[in-house]
């Protein structure tokens, strides 16, 4: 298994990376291993750097995606919230985009069907792609698979077999995307003047505000901001046309992008330019903000640490209870001694 070092942002090939936030060596954080197998777990650096030109924070290693996903065993509608979540928004996108029954809906790394699952039964032209072997957990036969990564010859793939979509959802898939240049470019190949683009994914301006620093982990590459995405998007001619805030996502507080092709029949909405204006004036090209971020997450780590000790030392068993990638993220910064950390489970 081999990860590359980053060497260039992976939107705009610039090589002015600035380091800002060094979590230590850690492991996948969904390898869940078997207790005989602890020894052979494999660590790698958690380092995020930032884009000095376009702003985009990212992994200072490029991890084997194919090595993380042939093993992955998280299956989102285990989640009932979150299940939930889909669900209201499929309701919502069918009421006020005016989505029909005849009309084909896509859904990028649907794992287990989750949202898919929540169209209309007299739905028929539903596609989900997913790389994973969560897919074979799909209970509903008429959603299609293609059970591959979404590349270029993927988006070919799709369109000798199906229409172009009306409805593309994309939700916490984009932070674990390495070639985000392809991927754009494969959404513009199966796009037409009707197709709405929805992304969804943790806001990057949310992460830092907060210090959710257990955002952060190797299945992760990147943490977006609504600035270096409409630079991506549009050197595909896709554009945003308006973004939602949201207290809730699959990671927590998030944001979500409504997207489509330039020439569409659908108008960018003001609001869109005044956040990313918001955003430069917040600095997200400029390394100040992060560094505060750097020292808030440190500050965090250091009085859990003191937090558990005294606990520890006053008789208690501890224990976790969180959700599994991010508590995997805290529980390896903590870098705790085993006769403290007594029991770990989640739910």
């Amino acid at each position: 298994m081999i990860n590359k070092i980053l060497k260039h942002c992976r939107i705009c090939s610039s090589t002015k990376l600035v380091n800002y936030l060094d979590l230590g060596k850690q492991p996948f954080s969904n390898s869940f291993l078997n207790y005989k197998d602890i020894k052979k777990e494999k660590k790698f650096p958690l380092v995020v750097v930032l884009c000095k030109n376009c702003g985009l924070s990212q992994l200072s290693i490029i991890p084997n995606t194919k090595f993380i996903f042939s093993k992955y065993d998280y299956l989102s509608s285990s989640t009932k919230a979150l299940s939930n979540h889909y669900k209201k928004l499929v309701k919502k996108l069918i009421k006020k985009y005016n989505v029909m029954p005849t009309d084909t809906v896509l859904d990028i790394g649907c794992n287990d069907g989750v949202l898919l699952k929540h169209y209309p039964k007299n739905f028929c032209k539903v596609v989900g792609v997913e790389p994973s072997d969560a897919s074979k957990h799909i209970k509903q036969k008429r959603i299609k698979l293609i059970n591959k990564f979404f590349l270029y010859k993927t988006s070919n793939e799709y369109l000798h077999k199906y229409e172009k979509p009306k409805i593309i959802t994309i939700t916490n898939v984009l932070a674990q995307i390495n070639n985000l240049n392809e991927f754009a470019k494969s959404l513009k190949n199966i796009i037409d003047k009707k197709s709405l683009i929805v992304i969804e994914f943790p806001y990057l301006l949310y992460m830092i505000n907060r210090g959710l620093f257990d955002l952060i982990y190797h299945e992760h590459l990147s943490y977006f901001s609504l600035t270096p995405l409409k630079s991506l998007f549009e050197k595909f001619g896709i554009k945003i046309i308006n973004f939602e805030k949201l207290d809730l996502g699959a990671s927590g507080p998030a944001i979500r992008l409504f997207l489509a092709k330039k020439e569409s029949i659908y108008q960018t909405s003001n609001i869109v330019m005044r956040q990313i204006k918001h955003e430069k004036k917040w600095g997200i090209e400029k390394i100040k903000k992060y560094k505060a971020f750097e020292k808030i997450t440190k500050k965090k780590i250091d009085k859990i640490k003191k937090i558990i000790h005294i606990k520890y030392n006053q008789g208690f068993k501890l224990g976790c209870f969180t959700a599994s990638s991010k508590g995997n993220t805290l529980l390896n910064c903590l870098n705790l001694e085993k006769k403290n950390n007594s029991i770990y489970f989640r739910k």
